[in-house]
This record gives C-alpha cells, structure tokens and sequence, in this order.
C-alpha cells in the first residue's frame, strides 16, 4: 500500500496541498491525507512545517501509558499490528468516502490494493476510480523496490520513475485509497501510542464481528475509530473524525473481501501499458541492499560504519514491524529473549485453588508457563489447545501453568477460566480447564523474566533451565514445540 506519509492541515488552503504527492518513503508519516496537487514530490528528509496542532510521536517503550488507555482494548489494537506485520500478503477493497469541509478537495475513492512482501519490501498496486470536486477519474498505481509505475490517461501513456520522482493526481489519488498506517514499521505505531485507546463495544462490518476502538492523539482534535476483526485481527473499517475552527471533516474507510498470506502473482503487481499508450519508464535497473542504483554508478557502501543516509539515493518500503518489539509471533533464542535470564528465579505464586507454589518446587520434571491475561485476545485462541495439552501432562506430573498478569483482582483468571468459551464455539459446550494450574497474579515474575508481548510461553527443564521462550501464538506450530520440549 502507498507510502505516501500525509501532513497535517495547515492555518492556510494551499498548505493542504503539499502531501499528496510526497514520496513512497515519506508515506509512514502521520495522517489523515491531504489533497494533492500537481508539484513535484519532496524527498522523504524534506517535511513541510509542523502544523498548529503537534504531530504524535511514538514514546519510548518503557514509557508509562498516559491518558485513558484501556488495556484490553490496547492489546486488540497490538494484536491488529502484528497481523500485518506478519502478513506476507494482503488483498482487499477498500472505500473511502470524505465529507465536510474537505470534501471537494479530497477524494473519495474505490479501489483494489494489493500488497506482496519481497526481500526489499512491500510490493503494491493500487487500481481504482476516485471523484475529487465532482469529477470522476480512474488511476492505476503499482510501487516497490525503490520504482512507482502509473497510467497517465490524460497523456496515454504509462509512466515510470524512481519512487522519490513520483507526481501527478493519479499517484496521490492511490495513495489516498489506503489507511496508511499498514506500512508503518510497526503498523499502527501512533495510534499504539495514543492518549486514549478504548473499547466501545463489538459491530458487524463485511460479515464479520469486529471490536470498535476509539483512539485519540496526543494533542489533536481528531478522534479515529478503528473496526478490528476477531477472526483474524485485521481492520475492516476506520473513520477520522477531525473537528477545529477551521476544519469539520470525516474520512472513512470500508474494507471488504480483506485476504491474507495468499499468493499474488508478479502480473497482479505489473501494470501493463493499454493499446495506443505509449511508455515513459525511466528506472533504475537494479538495487543494492533495496536501494535503486544506476548502471554503472558506484555501489553504495555496505559497511554500516561509514554510510550516510542522507547520501543513499532512494529509499524503499521496509517490512512493518521487522524490528519493532512487537514484532510478530516468534521463537527467540531464550538469552537474548530473556535480557540474559535463562533459569526461572526464586519466587512464590498463588494458585487459584488456594495453594502456593514455588518455582523450586518445580524442580524435577519439566514444565510450561503461558504468561497471559483475560484482555489478550490472542492469548484466549491459546486456552483450548493448551487445556488439552496440559491434560495429556497430567498423569506424568507435568505442570501446565497460566500466569496472569494486569488482571483487576487476583480471581480473575480464575473466573474466565471456568466458564471458558472459545469465540468460534456455538453450543453452551465450555471447556475443561481443569488440568491448568492458574496463578492469579504473576506480574512480579513476569517482569523478572522480561515478559513483553502476550502470551509468552517458557518451557523448563527438570533443572529449571528456560529451552524454549515463544512470543505469541501459532494454532499448528505453538503447542507441537512445547511438546516436542517438555513432554517425557
């Protein structure tokens, strides 16, 4: 999707025209997208002046939740960016409809967007109609690895430059037809760090159930609403509400028939020019380490220790979330995963049938710690496979253990456990959790152990030793590891 990085609204009309035609790599930026014109894009390094109202900033990851943040509701926002981070592919149509202030000079437009992760980012296509001011036109735009290619009908012809030369209505219109946020590294990253993150219940859009948020930034006036599938954590709908003196606007966008992690074909991703277009492609050749290079230009260095950003000659999309800590659902070597913990520490956990247990107790057979919470809605898709795993470990003695952690009282766990329901299940069929042990408050070792993303499984050994750390949860792979670890 285009990663063209909006800028804000200005004091001044024709502020509002700078973004559009921004560079794919100035897309990350924040939103919402302003109308485009017809100057030339300004490189990524190069950003129009602050705004009135401050853009957000993400804060570092220790920082403290500011605002009104619901928990639960962050971790449905989290669990959203790391559907896209992991995704490989994404397809869908998406509609968006503008109204208020700016809607005669900012278009609304229906559109595919295809997006490909390659070894040099994302590869999208971005095919469609859009009306700005009541005139309707049609674009078709296709980027990655450092090149855009687009269809310039009013010229007839199918034009191609290095991303950082992209210009023209075509390309800001498609660049428009996208919530932006999906090609953030992480996805979503301001809006994770918003003042206010907050669950306002569950909707149906494009027949799926989806949990409303609402997520307002720091210092704007604009309030955005994001619909989140609970069958795959994908958004299906987000509207922007913006409100000051001088701009009343809402922008919507519906998307449907969203696929994701299947193939997409090199021909879904290449625009090919129609009978009587002519071509005007002018792109670098080849790419090293993803950057556009000329032919027989000198090779950038490869050395890290004496390259200069500000010298590379373009940039290009980078997979979201590929360094971010919450990255998507992984093994990690259990040193670096740990911040160098690699045997359970001494400490006393509560049980909720009113027994303690300590971690040296559990010396002698191995066993499996999922650290997890009633809000982690990833977590809860864990809880069936885990009962039944934990319930084939129950005759050799080997303890399964649910560690919540920010729970509001220390029987909460405890509760939900008992009358425990997978979201996909009908029936009044709830499942036997019984063979789990749950430990009502873990927080104190969840922080010894540097838990960061939930849930966390740990698999111990007999001796205590931490073999196996899995951050996030895989329905086929997640519970076949721990085994494979654990089981006598």
């Amino acid at each position: 999707m285009p990663q063209t990085r909006p800028c804000h609204f200005a004091l001044v009309l024709p502020a509002m025209f700078c973004l559009a035609l921004m560079p794919l790599g100035a897309l990350a930026q924040e939103r919402p997208a302003e109308p485009p014109t017809e100057q030339p894009a300004q490189p990524p390094t190069s950003q129009p002046d602050a705004p009135s109202e401050a853009q957000p900033t993400t804060p570092p990851a220790d920082a403290a939740p500011s605002g009104n943040v619901d928990p639960a509701a962050k971790e449905i926002l989290q669990a959203m960016s790391d559907a896209i981070a992991t995704a490989t592919s994404i397809r869908a149509n998406i509609k968006t409809t503008v109204t208020g202030s700016l809607s005669n000079v900012t278009p609304s437009t229906d559109a595919v967007v295809r997006m490909r992760k390659g070894e040099s980012g994302w590869h999208v296509r971005v095919a469609g109609t859009g009306t700005r001011g009541g005139q309707p036109s049609n674009f078709d735009v296709a980027w990655g690895g450092g090149s855009i290619t687009w269809l310039d009908h009013k010229e007839k012809k199918l034009v191609g430059r290095p991303q950082n030369e992209a210009r023209g209505g075509s390309y800001a219109m498609a660049s428009q037809s996208m919530p932006t946020q999906i090609i953030e590294s992480p996805p979503f990253n301001k809006e994770l760090a918003g003042e206010e993150i907050t669950h306002a219940g569950t909707e149906e859009i494009d027949a799926q159930t989806c949990d409303l948020l609402h997520v307002r930034y720091p210092k704007r006036k604009t309030l955005l609403k994001l619909w989140i599938a609970q069958s795959d954590r994908m958004l299906r709908k987000l509207e922007r509400s913006t409100e000051t003196t001088k701009i009343t606007s809402s922008t919507v966008q519906e998307l449907s028939d969203v696929v994701l992690n299947k193939d997409i074909s090199d021909s879904d991703l290449t625009i090919a020019a129609p009978d009587g277009y002519a071509s005007d492609v002018t792109t670098p050749q080849h790419f090293e380490r993803g950057r556009p290079v000329t032919p027989h230009a000198p090779t950038p260095s490869v050395t890290g220790e004496g390259d200069n950003p500000a010298t590379n000659s373009a940039t290009v999309i980078t997979p979201p979330g590929a360094d971010a800590p919450s990255a998507p659902p992984r093994e990690t070597p259990v040193a670096a995963a740990s911040a160098g913990v690699t045997t359970l520490p001494n400490a006393s956990l509560a049980l909720s049938d009113g027994t303690t247990l300590t971690t040296e107790s559990l010396r002698g057979k191995p066993a499996v710690l999922m650290f997890w919470g009633t809000w982690n809605l990833p977590a809860r898709d864990a809880i069936d496979p885990l009962a039944k795993f934990a319930a084939t470990l129950k005759e050799p003695g080997v303890p399964v253990i649910a560690c919540a952690v920010r729970e509001r009282t220390k029987e909460a766990a405890a509760e939900f456990l008992k009358s425990f329901q997978p979201r996909n299940r009908t029936g009044g069929d709830k499942v036997d959790t019984s063979a789990i042990k749950i430990v009502g408050s873990a927080d104190a070792l969840a922080r010894q152990l540097a838990i960061r993303r939930y849930p966390t499984f740990l698999a111990v050994d007999a001796e205590g030793r931490i073999v196996k750390r899995i951050e996030g949860f895989d329905a086929i792979r997640t519970i076949d590891e721990l085994r494979a670890s654990v089981a006598p």
